[in-house]
């Protein structure tokens, strides 16, 4: 059973995701803020397979988050979901990053097949 990190502002996606992904059979710790979504990663003794970061947080930038979650753990793959779009290939990322973009809105089945693909591809 895959451990997913999800990081948004959004109270009620929240809910919906965590609800969703359970259901699905994904273990999901959810976070509404940067903040607290590190502190999530470097509290975790089972540490997570990987994190889906909203873009816009009421404490830090979705990169700032980013290169949090990369310093802490390094190969585990990101998706970072947003309304705005952002041209992942133009971040200056480790070679090893794995990283993809999920543009806001979005119905659950799309955010799974991404989680999938991430999965899949080590």
């Amino acid at each position: 059973m895959p451990r997913i990190l999800v990081v948004d502002d959004e109270p009620a996606l929240l809910r919906l995701l965590e609800t969703f992904l359970s259901r699905v059979g994904h273990h999901v710790t959810c976070c509404g803020t940067g903040g607290a979504g590190l502190l999530a990663l470097d509290s975790s003794e089972s540490g997570f397979d990987i994190a889906v970061l909203d873009h816009w947080l009421p404490d830090m930038t979705g990169m700032e988050l980013l290169d949090g979650v990369l310093l802490r753990a390094p190969g585990m793959p990101v998706l970072i979901s947003s309304g705005s779009l952002m041209e992942i290939g133009s971040l200056q990322l480790p070679e090893t990053a794995r990283i993809a973009f999920l543009p806001k809105p979005y119905v659950p089945k799309m955010l799974c097949d991404q989680i999938d693909l991430l999965l899949a591809h080590p």
